[in-house]
C-alpha cells in the first residue's frame, strides 16, 4: 500500500467509528421508553396456572372477546394455530380458550386450557407504538433516504 493511502485510512476509520458511536448514543438517549400500561401491569401479575376467575379478578373486568381455538403452546408468550406448519414440531394441537381484553393503547390475550388454567398470555399495540423522532428510520426519512 502507498503511505498516503495508509494515512488516509488512519484518519478516516477512527472518524467513521466515532460518528457511529455518536449516532448510537443519540439514538439510545432519545429512543422512546415504553412505560407499561395498566393492562400490561395486570397481565404481568397473571402467572401460569391461574384460574379464569382469578384472572378476571386481577384484570377487574370481563374479557371483551372470548373464542375457542386449536393450537400448540410453544412457550408462555407464544401459541401457534394448528394451521401453522411449524406447530407440528411442538406436539399435537389441543383445544384452548382465548380471552382478550382491549385497552386504549394495548390489548391482552390470555390462553386457558380445558382445565381453565392459564397456559400462555401476550399483549400487542392497538395502533403503532410511539416512536422517537431520533430513531434511525425517522432520521433517514427526514433526510430523504426512505
Amino acid at each position: 500500500m502507498h503511505s498516503s493511502f495508509k494515512k488516509l485510512l488512519i484518519l478516516f476509520c477512527p472518524s467513521v467509528v466515532f460518528l457511529l458511536l455518536m449516532i448510537m448514543l443519540v439514538y439510545n438517549k432519545h429512543s422512546a421508553q415504553h412505560e407499561p400500561t395498566p393492562l400490561e401491569i395486570k397481565m404481568a401479575q397473571i402467572r401460569l396456572g391461574t384460574s379464569v376467575e382469578d384472572t378476571d379478578a386481577i384484570i377487574g373486568t370481563p374479557p371483551d372477546l372470548t373464542k375457542e381455538s386449536r393450537g400448540v403452546i410453544v412457550n408462555s408468550t407464544l401459541m401457534l394455530d394448528e394451521s401453522n406448519p411449524k406447530s407440528a414440531g411442538y406436539g399435537p394441537p389441543q383445544d384452548y380458550k382465548l380471552r382478550t381484553w382491549k385497552g386504549e393503547e394495548v390489548s391482552v390475550t390470555v390462553v386457558f386450557d380445558l382445565d381453565e388454567k392459564s397456559v400462555c398470555h401476550w399483549s400487542w399495540w392497538n395502533n403503532q407504538p410511539p416512536q422517537s423522532p431520533y430513531g434511525p428510520y425517522r432520521v433517514f426519512e427526514r433526510v430523504g433516504l426512505f
